[in-house]
């Protein structure tokens, strides 16, 4: 899986909107939709912060095995 199918899979999963999950990790709603979208992947401060909002490893999130 990439990083923008294992993001949208996990902010689903826990019942989160863009705009929750924006607030959530100190981004625009714009960031999490390029994300999203394949456009982008999150810096590594955020990739630190869903990492501890989603539980998971920063390798889980960029779609690496444990």
């Amino acid at each position: 899986m990439e990083t923008k199918d294992i993001i949208l899979e996990l902010h689903k999963k826990r019942g989160l909107s863009q705009d929750e999950l924006d607030t959530k990790v100190m981004v625009t709603r714009q960031a999490v939709s390029r994300w999203e979208n394949g456009e982008t992947i999150p810096n590594m401060e955020t990739l630190k912060l869903l990492s501890k909002e989603f539980n998971v490893s920063i390798n889980k999130l960029l779609g690496e095995p444990r």
